[in-house]
């Protein structure tokens, strides 16, 4: 079994890695098979960071995307 610390590398490191055995912990399968999106809890736990770390990431990524339109 790995430890957490192993997985929050992985996470952190691969492009394609989740936890999520499911969808045999990669990202691509589980966009396939959740393509309508899905609630900040679910990309938490996927993450294996708060829900309150997946908000603030967000809202980061909308204000940068935002100051980009304006140049």
């Amino acid at each position: 079994m790995v430890d957490k610390n192993e997985l929050h590398r992985r996470i952190r490191q691969e492009v394609d890695y989740i936890r999520c055995p499911k969808c045999g912990n990669s990202l691509a399968k589980f966009l396939a098979k959740n393509s309508e999106g899905v609630e900040n809890s679910t990309i938490a736990r996927l993450l294996m960071i708060s829900e309150e770390e997946v908000e603030k990431i967000y809202n980061d990524a909308v204000r940068m995307l935002k100051a980009g339109m304006k140049d």
